[in-house]
């Protein structure tokens, strides 16, 4: 990202900052934690998103710089179904006492974001209301943007994080709405706490834009 991008991102964050009473967003300029793997580093933007509670960070973001799209969405509000699974989307640094959505315990530390999609079984019927998900993988059980090829590999190195064997989870939603400018705090269903992110992505050789929201409080229906 050039230095004008940057220092847009910057001034955002400094806005985003002050928009919610409990929780704030920050982006700086931070290197990525260091276990994480070069190979992965490499396609990372330097500005960090941070996601602050009494002014610790609870989760703090890289994204890619470009997230591949396996065509360009014809609806850019819902440009997160032009993901293809498994695709790596950023780092995430977890602080201590996050939760996924499955209401599971997320072990502090460095992973990988990779697109996950619902499996379309009875196991899962109905318990959210979009299938696109976020998953989190140890960046010691994954180390190049295209190392994981098949969802079970996928769902198997997730799992190894946590202490029931499902993988670590984050619900991805299609905006709620378009009100103030990425990145910012959004509540788009009752008991769900979200970001709102709007990341650069390209298409083949055309530039595009993915915006989602990553609900970082909230659990599937039981």
């Amino acid at each position: 990202m050039n230095k004008i991008g940057i220092a847009l991102l910057l001034w955002l964050g400094v806005i985003a900052s002050v928009a919610g009473a409990e929780n704030a967003l920050k982006v700086t300029e931070k290197e990525p934690p260091k276990d994480t793997p070069d190979a992965i580093k490499s396609v990372l933007n330097p500005a960090a998103v941070q996601l602050l509670q009494a002014d610790k960070p609870i989760y703090e973001f890289w994204w890619r710089r470009d997230i591949p799209l396996k065509e360009m969405p014809a609806d850019p509000a819902k440009s997160v179904a032009a993901l293809d699974e498994m695709t790596l989307m950023g780092l995430a640094a977890v602080g201590e006492g996050r939760r996924d959505y499955k209401d599971n315990e997320i072990p502090a530390g460095t992973y990988t974001v990779r697109f996950g999609l619902q499996p379309q079984d009875g196991d899962h019927l109905g318990t959210a209301e979009f299938p696109y998900f976020a998953v989190l993988i140890p960046v010691k059980n994954d180390t190049a943007p295209g190392g994981i090829k098949t969802y079970k590999a996928m769902v198997k190195a997730s799992g190894k994080a946590t202490a029931t064997g499902h993988p670590a989870v984050l619900s991805l939603r299609p905006p709620s709405s378009a009100a103030g400018e990425p990145p910012n705090l959004t509540s788009p269903v009752p008991d769900h706490k979200a970001i709102r992110l709007k990341l650069p992505a390209q298409a083949g050789d055309q530039k595009t834009s993915l915006t989602f929201e990553l609900v970082y409080e909230g659990k599937f229906k039981s």
